[in-house]
């Protein structure tokens, strides 16, 4: 027959069986899974378990952190307990008040000696809104003791009072309503039954620079159709509240007339001194 005929298959080669073949694909198949895993780290071989760190919050017995409740940073004279006869030794003097205020001289005097105003509201009168109450009175209820006195001349009119609480614990309780009350209150009014009553607006409180915990704040307060600027502030020393408020009774620029009354942190730290020498006097 013409044409080529297709040589016989001469069957498997010496030396290369099929064995040999099966285990060269292998060898290829892994050296392609070992450049997969280097190609792709995101993918790692873990020979151990992983382990997830514990972050654990310290409690306030291991924090580091100081405390306003740490004995190490107690305010001194924090604790300080009054009483009817050592708390009259928070008001401040005349001598104080010509020192620091520039509208206490010439003839400053002290208009209500101890004793002539009792505490809270005349008879009938209310506050508006009426949860603004422990604005006007500093307290919600009478308290065991409570004095104050009123300095004055035809440009100032200073006044101070000082509420006397059962403990001290008491008086950091009743600070810290009496100045939420104070944030939450920037107009108040007193109503009185027949008669005018008046208005207080307030700016915002600040904080008090000093020893003691302290705020002070701007204040207006409005009677029978004028209105007087002044600051008011509030004093925590140990079982005691110390309120003080300073008016501006010169008319014309508002600016001006609460220059006659210095600077509001210079009043609040004459305040601050006058109770230093208090709780240093009860030994």
């Amino acid at each position: 027959m013409s044409g080529s005929v297709p040589p016989l298959d001469p069957g498997p080669t010496p030396g290369r069986s099929r064995i040999g073949w099966w285990w060269l694909l292998v060898a290829l198949l892994a050296v392609g899974l070992v450049t997969a895993l280097v190609a792709q780290p995101w993918a790692p071989v873990e020979t151990e378990p992983s382990v997830t760190p514990t972050v654990t919050s310290p409690t306030p017995e291991s924090s580091s952190a100081p405390s306003s409740a740490s004995p190490s940073v107690t305010v001194p004279g924090a604790d300080a307990v009054f009483d009817a006869t050592t708390a009259p030794a928070l008001f401040v003097t005349t001598d104080d008040l010509v020192a620091e205020i520039p509208a206490a001289d010439p003839e400053v005097q002290l208009q209500i000696p101890s004793g002539q105003l009792s505490w809270g509201l005349p008879l009938g009168s209310t506050i508006e809104p009426p949860e603004c109450l422990v604005a006007a009175t500093v307290v919600a209820v009478p308290p065991p003791w409570y004095d104050t006195l009123l300095w004055g001349n035809d440009a100032l009119s200073f006044q101070q009072e000082v509420v006397l609480l059962a403990d001290p614990a008491a008086a950091r309780e009743a600070f810290r309503a009496l100045v939420t009350t104070v944030d939450a209150c920037p107009e108040y009014s007193q109503v009185n039954p027949d008669i005018d009553g008046a208005t207080w607006t307030a700016e915002p409180a600040i904080e008090g620079q000093g020893v003691f915990p302290s705020i002070v704040q701007e204040v207006t307060h409005s009677a029978e159709g004028s209105d007087v600027p002044g600051y008011r502030g509030h004093l925590l020393v140990g079982n005691t509240i110390v309120t003080w408020t300073a008016e501006a009774l010169t008319t014309g620029d508002r600016d001006a007339a609460l220059a006659t009354l210095g600077d509001p942190a210079d009043l609040s730290a004459m305040v601050q001194e006058r109770a230093q020498e208090a709780v240093r006097a009860l030994g």
